[in-house]
Formats: C-alpha cells, sequence, structure tokens
C-alpha cells in the first residue's frame, strides 16, 4: 500500500522586535510555529503540526483542506516540507 505525502509549504517571517520569527504552512489551515531560529521553529516543528492536523483529517474520513502555497512577503523565505503518513 502506498504512503501518502504531502508537500507542505512553510513560509518564515523575518525576526520581529524580540527576534522571534514566526512560520506558517500555507498549504493547510491553523498550522504556524514560532521560535527565535529557522532550527528553533525547525521544520520538523511545522512537520509534526502538519502530520498531526493532515491524520485527524484521515482518521475523520474528512476531505483535506488543501489550499494553493502563497508566495512569500518581503523578507520571508519559503520551505517545502515533505509529510509522510
Amino acid at each position: 500500500m502506498p504512503v501518502p505525502v504531502y508537500d507542505c509549504h512553510v513560509i518564515l517571517s523575518p525576526p520581529d522586535e524580540q527576534g522571534v520569527m514566526h512560520a506558517r504552512v500555507t498549504t493547510l489551515p491553523g498550522i504556524t510555529a514560532s521560535g527565535r531560529t529557522e532550527r528553533d521553529i525547525g521544520a520538523a516543528r511545522a512537520h509534526l503540526t502538519g502530520k498531526a492536523a493532515l491524520i485527524g483529517y484521515r482518521d475523520r474520513g474528512e476531505a483535506v483542506p488543501w489550499r494553493e502555497a502563497e508566495k512569500p512577503g518581503d523578507g520571508e523565505v519559503q520551505r517545502w516540507v515533505p509529510v509522510h503518513l
């Protein structure tokens, strides 16, 4: 049986006044993370949160509310994080 793989699109903001970066998964609603560095935020953190959401949709028999990836704004960077269920 093939393992579903979802490519989650993550956008990272530049650090704010307190030095905190914020990340959001643009392809799934409501998935965010924060930290002082990209490593603190970790693609893994967004991955785990996204994975939990995807598993929840699957277990409830709901369609994944997948959205088109957003373009990063000024000073933002993007990452693609594969999520394997």
